[in-house]
């Protein structure tokens, strides 16, 4: 006992130790589980409406259809433009970048002569064109006069860049620095290149910002904006903040740095939680449309009311399928990159941001140790139910209070770390008290295994989701199987229990293994009767004509074991089978505790009555007419149509006699036994009577010609009534 309790603390103390060193150590994958921790806690609270002060006004599918496709004309985007601004916005965001000239408008790109125009035509044409406004004037003229207008543009980071246009110093110098760590600068985004706006465009801006974001590089999720990226000497804001600083122009944007990297960002009096790197984590508002949004064909056409956009934070930004900047975060995995943006400007606004203090990871060491302590004192005493409750009830704790400090003060305090030393510390060491009675819970899984065809066992391994209750409706075929005259034979052995059990085991084996052989799946035994199913869990596509063909090399086996068990003194046995085809409910059907794999439905019972029609037809293997057409190129014989009990439209049923290859042997007595069928049914009794006559006499035996020639002479003494429609009905289950 001694040594389990030091065993358990040191295990505690090592998996403590452990977990520290790579919460500091910084694992690529630990850190990812970490960041979807983070992820799980924004899942956890739910999404949340974003804020009444950001608007989105979208270039979105049916904006395109008015308009045509994008980019639009630069007049049209002029006129967007005075439409936001006549309504009042405080503020306008183009989360888009009008880098190239164009050439609607003006002289340039206009040749001289064009062939096939005379010269007089194409001057006055020419002419005309000329009067018309410069697109790129309008545009820039429409910046200038909103007054409000913040410019988007993105940089490139890859080293390898074709330097863009050269930017004016201006455009960057709006950032104050602050702290003695200039080399901390080292630590912020560094771009190689920048795509900007046209000249006169950024001249007419009151501000500009880049839109670009930085995926996750462990999984590509957008988590988080950088908020000041390095481009040559100088430092460059986000869209968002860049419109921050135009909403609030008398709040200046200020960046401390410490050698370290970046210490704060402010803007006025508030305080943005920044990484090192100078990144923000994103307190995402939930999926797509978490803001308000207005299709910039109604602002066009001035179907909007106005006062939406009055005073607002106005982004203008491309969400149309197959042209819109989607990126995938937490909560949506094809979120328009200008509703992330729309996402930042709340944070700052509402200042409910997701916190990163320094201080944070010694807060979750402390966790690190204390529930692996917890753990490993409760285990020295506690074992079983106890000290599982315990390890759940410390990781549900942690859970709780983890999230409420998430939601009540944006503290992202890790979970994978303190969970994992919990699972760690619980899994090390009950190990040795389980080790012997894992042994025999292996000793039964072993033992049911011997039930399951390899196909389950292999599928339940890959997938054990399989062990749970419910179901799905597939089309399969079922089998059941039952010998003939059983309770006779056990009376026979009676006084022999040995032999009558041997004599089954082999019957019941050998017989599953012609199914296991042919694909099946063994359901269940029921005393001397087998039921079996094909298409499930492992889709067949043949099913039909495996369980066919599994009866007939059942009928063939049996008759190579009653050889061998007449030779021992056994008696022998016969079999009828009934197959069935159609959709039926598959799955593990019962308790947790006890489940099944089965097959239920109608299609399941009309099997097992066809087995039962083995009896009265003198047959071997009763087939339905869904089961024979899906079947093909088997050797069968029509035997009826039954209407069986609790069902209304009579069902044709067959016998299987035999494998396409044996067609030939079998195709005389077909034709005869068809002929008489048909003489029956058109009442033709004499007619009938002959054909079954001269089936029986090349085929004595032959049970279902000895059934329809007593039925044909039975209808000879007493004809049936007129409304006679050949159907029989069994009255019997």
């Amino acid at each position: 006992m001694a040594w389990t309790r030091v065993t358990g603390m040191r295990i505690a103390l090592v998996v403590a130790v452990a977990l520290a060193a790579a919460r500091f150590g910084g694992c690529s994958y630990l850190e990812l589980a970490d960041a979807r921790s983070v992820d799980y806690r924004l899942l956890q609270r739910g999404a949340r409406a974003g804020s009444s002060d950001v608007v989105i006004v979208a270039v979105d599918d049916a904006s395109l259809e008015t308009y045509g496709r994008w980019p639009w004309r630069r007049s049209v985007v002029a006129r967007l433009l005075d439409a936001i601004t006549a309504a009042g916005a405080a503020v306008v965001g183009f989360d888009m970048v009008q880098s190239e000239r164009t050439t609607a408008g003006g002289s340039e790109g206009l040749p001289e002569r064009i062939d096939g125009v005379d010269e007089a035509t194409w001057s006055i044409v020419r002419r005309e064109l000329m009067r018309r406004p410069d697109d790129d004037q309008v545009l820039a003229a429409a910046v200038r006069q909103s007054g409000r207008v913040v410019l988007g543009y993105f940089f490139d980071f890859a080293r390898q860049a074709q330097p863009g246009p050269v930017l004016e110093v201006s455009t960057f110098n709006l950032v104050q620095r602050g702290g003695n760590g200039r080399g901390g600068e080292r630590r912020l985004p560094k771009a190689e290149s920048a795509t900007v706006n046209l000249p006169e465009l950024r001249a007419a801006a009151r501000d500009v910002g880049y839109f670009n974001f930085l995926p996750d590089d462990l999984d590509g999720l957008y988590r988080r904006v950088p908020l000041a990226v390095r481009f040559g000497d100088e430092i460059a804001v986000p869209l968002s903040l860049a419109m921050l600083r135009t909403y609030r122009p008398e709040q200046p944007l200020a960046i401390k740095f410490a050698e370290f990297g970046v210490e704060s960002v402010r803007l006025g009096s508030v305080s943005i939680p920044v990484a090192e790197d100078g990144q923000m984590l994103i307190n995402f508002r939930g999926p797509g449309k978490a803001f308000k949004y207005i299709a910039a064909a109604d602002v066009l056409a001035g179907r909007f009311d106005p006062a939406a956009l009055q005073g607002k934070l106005v982004l203008v930004g491309v969400t149309a399928t197959a042209v819109a900047d989607v990126r995938a975060t937490p909560f949506d995995g094809v979120l328009p990159g200008v509703e992330i943006h729309a996402n930042v400007l709340d944070n700052v606004l509402r200042q409910d941001f997701v916190q990163q203090p320094k201080w944070i990871v010694l807060v979750e060491i402390a966790a690190i140790l204390l529930v692996t302590a917890m753990l490993g004192a409760v285990l020295q005493h506690a074992r079983g139910v106890i000290g599982s409750l315990v390890a759940v009830g410390l990781a549900a704790a942690y859970l709780v209070s983890s999230q409420w400090l998430f939601e009540a003060h944006g503290l992202p305090l890790s979970l994978l770390y303190p969970l994992l030393a919990i699972g760690l510390t619980y899994t090390a060491i009950v190990v040795q008290h389980y080790a012997v009675a894992e042994r025999g819970r292996r000793q039964i899984r072993n033992a049911f295994e011997m039930y399951l065809t390899p196909a389950v066992a292999r599928l339940v391994s890959q997938k054990p989701e399989m062990l749970s209750l419910g179901g799905e409706t597939r089309e399969l075929t079922v089998l059941f199987s039952d010998v003939r005259g059983f309770t006779t034979i056990s009376e026979q052995l009676q006084d022999q229990p040995q032999a009558l059990t041997a004599l089954l085991n082999e019957f019941l084996g050998a017989m599953t293994d012609v199914i296991f052989a042919h694909g099946g799946t063994l359901d269940k035994y029921v005393g001397d009767e087998i039921m079996a199913l094909w298409g499930a869990p492992v889709p067949q596509p043949d099913h039909a004509a495996r369980a066919c063909q599994a009866a007939l090399d059942m009928i063939a086996r049996l008759a190579v074991l009653n050889q061998q068990w007449t030779q021992r003194g056994w008696p022998a046995l016969d079999i009828g089978v009934g197959i069935n085809s159609g959709p039926m409910v598959v799955g593990n059907m019962g308790s947790r505790r006890r489940l099944s794999y089965t097959v239920i439905g109608d299609n399941v019972n009309l099997g097992a009555r066809l087995e039962g029609l083995n009896k009265l037809y003198g047959s071997h293997i009763v087939a339905s007419e869904s089961t024979i057409a899906a079947s093909g190129g088997l050797v069968v014989r029509e035997l009826d149509l039954v209407r069986v009990k609790g069902k209304l439209q009579g069902v044709r049923i067959y016998e299987v006699l035999g494998a396409a290859a044996e067609r030939v042997r079998w195709q005389p007595l077909i034709t005869r036994f068809e002929s008489g069928l048909r003489a029956y049914r058109e009442q033709r009794w004499q007619e009938a009577a002959a054909a079954f006559s001269a089936v029986l006499e090349e085929r004595p035996g032959d049970g279902p010609a000895r059934l329809y020639l007593g039925r044909a002479r039975a209808m000879v003494e007493s004809p049936p009534p007129p409304d006679w429609d050949g159907v029989t009905v069994m009255e019997v289950k």
